[in-house]
């Protein structure tokens, strides 16, 4: 296929999934569930294959046929000639910047694809009425023409309460790889916010050596020669033995070179800002349907605080109509301080401390509930994963966070920062989330991977009841409420925490053995 066709049919694609809106009204209808799993899916394909295709064209690397010829000497060329190349060199050098943004753009599309599948999957379990099989997870893929294989078609649809999904985010995601404009249409307290969320999914393991860089010197046609090998790094590895097994015994070491592997809690690049977007703008909506009650009961007199803003607005229109004048801001202070003065707002030329001290407590919050709540969405819902899953479904399963860490180190769980208590209020008050302050989260966290890396090899099963019981033990909750919170029935969560709690007495052998372990 010619490539400029390629991106043309590219860039139509993705035009055609951003103009189709996603609603998940009715959602929990089978038809409804199923149309929007059949749709995200078949466009999955759709991209994968495109994806193919322009790596086979070389689209990763759209710049390296361009640097493999350098501009012909001046001397040797006319000028005619020096422009013609120019101008060759400019055509080239644009086409391969299509080819770059354009593979760049089915990505992120793929990416936000495999974020809104991964959650759909958790969100419902699917149930053939006439032969009773259960579709869940990737398994869905199978009724995607809403006909079990056994031929029924009546599909029944139980939601998964005790699962980990977020649909909210998934209008909100980047669906067609248009990142770039999401992004541009964020608030810019919402940007900030962006940018703090990226961070802690790219918080990155401490470096684990992989690979060594060695300038070796070696005799070849009765001189010396050096040469650079790079050899995987293997633990307590001779490496001047392996040179010399290699390149011979008068082999020499020059340099070493140490490249260490540092992966992120997503370790992908696309699927990090695609969440960051998806969950800030879902937690920017939200925040603007409950703010004017909140700030209603937080001011003195929002009132007075919305007529002062009616007048940055004014001032700030008058000053842009002088756009040669002085200085925009000296205007914009000027008009404003005009306008303050025709609303009644100042004393003795000075702002109103009621309002002065509203404005601030008005900043303080919006900053507070714009920065904080799509963290602690975020953090609660990977939390919420890591405890209800066992290592093997993280390793083995992608879910509704794709390239996830199964497992995360002392250093990737400082991410996991404690929720500040009056946010985790307001979203109680103003909110229906499921959503609890929990005091050191990280040590919850690390008391699960450390049962998970002690039960390993055990054969014990390991269910979503584990964690509830873990997070009551560790973060001083009751029971009843991790219950709740992880949708698990109270008597599992009770059951487990009694076996977590009684190890120090173990009675059955496998109980003995894992107490030995612990103590490890």
């Amino acid at each position: 296929m010619n490539e400029s066709v390629l991106i043309g049919k590219s860039e139509r694609f993705l035009d055609q999934i951003k103009r189709k809106g996603i609603s998940l009204s009715d959602i929990e209808s089978p038809e409804k569930f199923l149309t929007l799993y059949t749709y995200l899916k078949d466009n999955m394909d759709t991209l994968q294959d495109m994806r193919e295709t322009m790596e086979i064209k070389g689209y990763t690397a759209p710049y390296r046929s361009i640097n493999k010829y350098g501009r012909p000497l001046s001397g040797e060329t006319k000028a005619e000639d020096m422009y013609d190349v120019s101008r060759h060199t400019q055509y080239f050098r644009m086409n391969a910047a299509a080819k770059k943004n354009i593979l760049d753009r089915v990505k992120s599309a793929m990416s936000s694809h495999r974020i809104a599948i991964g959650h759909l999957e958790e969100f419902a379990t699917l149930e053939c009425a006439s032969c009773q099989r259960k579709y869940k997870g990737h398994e869905i893929a199978l009724l995607t023409r809403e006909n079990c294989q056994c031929g029924g078609d009546n599909i029944k649809l139980h939601v998964n309460r005790d699962g980990v999904y977020r649909l909210e985010i998934i209008p909100f995601l980047p669906l067609s790889g248009d990142y770039m404009v999401k992004l541009s249409e964020l608030s810019p307290r919402s940007r900030q916010a962006f940018r703090s969320m990226v961070r802690i999914l790219k918080q990155e393991k401490r470096g684990i050596v992989k690979t060594v860089s060695l300038v070796i010197k070696i005799m070849e046609d009765s001189r010396w020669v050096r040469k650079r090998v790079t050899i995987d790094a293997h633990e307590e590895a001779n490496y001047e033995k392996e040179i010399r097994s290699q390149y011979g015994s008068n082999a020499r070491i020059e340099m070493m070179q140490f490249h260490r592997k540092k992966p992120s809690i997503i370790n992908d690049k696309q699927v990090q800002t695609a969440l960051s977007l998806g969950y800030v703008k879902y937690a920017e909506t939200e925040i603007l349907h409950f703010l004017p009650a909140l700030l209603e009961k937080s001011l003195s007199n929002k009132e007075k605080v919305e007529e002062y803003q009616e007048a940055m607005e004014v001032a700030e229109r008058n000053a842009n109509k002088y756009e040669n004048g002085d200085d925009p801001e000296t205007l914009k202070k000027f008009f404003l301080k005009k306008e303050l003065e025709k609303r009644g707002l100042l004393d003795d030329g000075i702002l109103n401390e009621t309002i002065r001290q509203d404005l601030k407590e008005k900043d303080l919050l919006e900053k507070s509930l714009f920065l904080e709540i799509p963290r602690i969405y975020i953090l609660w819902d990977l939390l919420h994963y890591y405890l209800t899953t066992s290592y093997d479904r993280r390793n083995k399963h992608s879910g509704p966070f794709p390239y996830l860490r199964p497992g995360l180190d002392s250093n990737q769980i400082k991410s996991f920062q404690d929720f500040k208590q009056d946010v985790v209020q307001i979203m109680q008050d103003h909110l229906t989330e499921g959503i609890e302050y929990i005091p050191q989260m990280g040590k919850v966290l690390s008391s699960k991977f450390s049962v998970e890396k002690k039960m390993k090899g055990l054969h014990l099963q390991m269910g979503p009841a584990l964690g509830a019981a873990i997070l009551s033990i560790e973060g001083n909750i009751p029971t009843e409420r991790t219950s709740e919170l992880f949708s698990i029935p109270l008597k599992d969560v009770q059951k487990e925490k009694e076996t977590l709690e009684t190890l120090q007495k173990p009675a059955t052998s496998k109980a003995k053995q894992f107490m030995a372990m612990m103590k490890k």
